[in-house]
């Protein structure tokens, strides 16, 4: 019996491995084959011929105040015009957001093995990229810090709760002060929301006494850093860009309290129906953790209380955290809004779901039958290693086949440059589109639904088949002396 229980466990963690070993593979290769979208070319040129402090200052008078955001694509697009190459940027990202989510959930239980719990987490952080609704977002360079905003909220949560920080904490806390203050508006809330919760349960420790949890020397500390994200947030607020871009059509706010009511439940709805399609690699996150919740002894705050209310207050938190997260939209556009802003909303929802997994499997462990459950996951495992190498043949030949075809275009028009002809406007074909498929589509396409867009790996631009701002965009990137326009 225990051989076939170690032997059950070792298959468990062997999957993992090649699952995430697969993930990283994939996402590197479609990183190789990424190609520069509209913002991309618009902001490599202006660091081309700017500093980053004179795109910030441009950005910050004209389009929006986050200077921090605004800063991380400096040192990202100045990087990549001296080294000429962009397509590590996405891994290091990738690379940022595992190590701050493994740092902290390694720090809490540590009770297991690490392996085990680092390649769980490793494939938690894998299906929170993949079942993003806004998948190409990964790729998109001046804006792959959406991803981060999750993982380093946790990291900073993290190390504020340490009874004694290093130098180096203390570095760190007040870059991530800088980063949630002054990297996005609409997040900044967001994250002052989980900082208030953080509170709350230091003021549950001390039993609710004020005078006990302000000597605290974790309050003392949150105060500092909160005066700091405040003076980001603010500078941020004050930005004439801000009511620049706000005065355009894109934008569309609720006539009526009714209507926004209305927008919020239809948003949220929308959310969902989203989410809807990837429920069963949700189920394999929450069988997994359920499993490192059973193996795991560990006590966290919530276990002082019974699962039934430990339920109930997971619930009301994230209930609180979605209408925080969706109203920002709903004020903007009327409705559901840009899909990656909810890219945060990905991550905690699974986050909700492993953290349930966990408190199932810790809280049940005399009623869970462990056999049963290792049995379970040794069959979905297996199934998701195939879908990962299918979505890896179809994906990364997708990807190819749109990289060639930009790359041809773009030697092409430099090819016509070289050669000093006069015409003003030059005439290209469509690059092919980096099509993948996703639950949605496929389900869609097997009811034949009439309505059924054809997901993108990348966001993708191009001109019409009149010269427009995109090809202003590629003229001033690479120099050209036309602008270029589509074959009808």
């Amino acid at each position: 019996m225990k051989f076939r229980i170690l032997n059950k466990y070792s298959l468990i963690v062997k999957f993992l491995v090649l699952i995430n070993v697969v993930f990283f593979i994939y996402y590197f290769l479609l990183a190789v084959y990424s190609r520069y979208h509209y913002d991309d070319l618009h902001f490599l040129w202006q660091l081309r011929e700017m500093s980053i402090f004179e795109y910030i200052k441009d950005m910050y008078f004209s389009r929006s105040g986050r200077f921090v955001a605004y800063f991380i694509n400096g040192i990202v697009f100045k990087t990549i015009l001296f080294t000429g190459q962009h397509f590590y940027y996405s891994i290091i990202f990738w690379f940022i957001g595992v190590f701050a989510t493994w740092y902290v959930i390694k720090s809490i239980v540590k009770d297991i093995s690490s392996f085990l719990l680092f390649n769980a987490v490793v494939f938690f952080y894998n299906v929170y990229v993949l079942t993003n609704i806004d998948f190409p977002v990964f790729y998109w360079l001046c804006a792959m810090s959406y991803y981060l905003f999750p993982p380093l909220t946790l990291l900073f949560i993290y190390l504020v709760n340490k009874e004694k920080i290093s130098l180096i904490n203390k570095l760190t806390l007040l870059a991530l002060s800088v980063f949630f203050g002054g990297g996005h508006e609409a997040y900044t809330f967001i994250f002052l929301y989980f900082l208030l919760l953080y509170v709350v349960c230091l003021f549950y420790n001390y039993s609710f006494n004020i005078k006990l949890t302000l000597k605290d020397i974790r309050i003392k500390r949150i105060m500092f850093f909160l005066l700091i994200i405040l003076c980001c947030f603010i500078v941020v607020v004050i930005a004439p860009g801000n009511y620049m871009r706000m005065s355009a059509q894109e934008f569309k706010h609720p006539d009526s309290l009714f209507n926004a009511i209305k927008a919020l439940c239809k948003a949220i709805m929308m959310f969902y129906y989203y989410l809807a399609f990837y429920i069963p690699y949700y189920f394999i996150l929450l069988g997994l953790f359920m499993y490192i919740g059973y193996v795991s002894k560990i006590k966290l705050f919530i276990n002082n209380f019974s699962l039934k209310k430990s339920l109930i207050i997971l619930l009301f938190a994230y209930f609180i955290y979605m209408l925080l997260s969706v109203v920002p939209n709903v004020y903007l556009w009327d409705g559901f809004g840009i899909q990656r802003n909810y890219t945060h909303v990905v991550f905690f929802t699974l986050l909700f779901i492993i953290f349930l997994g966990y408190l199932l499997g810790n809280k049940l462990r005399d009623k869970i039958q462990v056999e049963k459950l290792k049995l379970l996951l040794l069959i979905v495992l297996p199934c998701f290693f195939v879908i990962m190498l299918i979505n890896l043949y179809y994906d990364v030949n997708s990807a190819k086949s749109y990289a060639q075809s930009t790359d041809n275009r773009i030697n092409y028009l430099l090819k016509i440059n070289k050669s000093k002809q006069t015409s003003k406007v030059v005439t290209v074909e469509r690059v092919a589109i980096p099509y993948t498929c996703d639950t949605k589509f496929l389900l869609y396409k097997v009811l034949k639904k009439k309505s059924n867009p054809h997901p993108l790996l990348y966001y993708i631009s191009d001109t019409d088949t009149i010269p427009d701002e995109y090809a202003y965009q590629l003229k001033k990137n690479y120099g050209l002396t036309f602008l270029v326009k589509l074959q009808k």
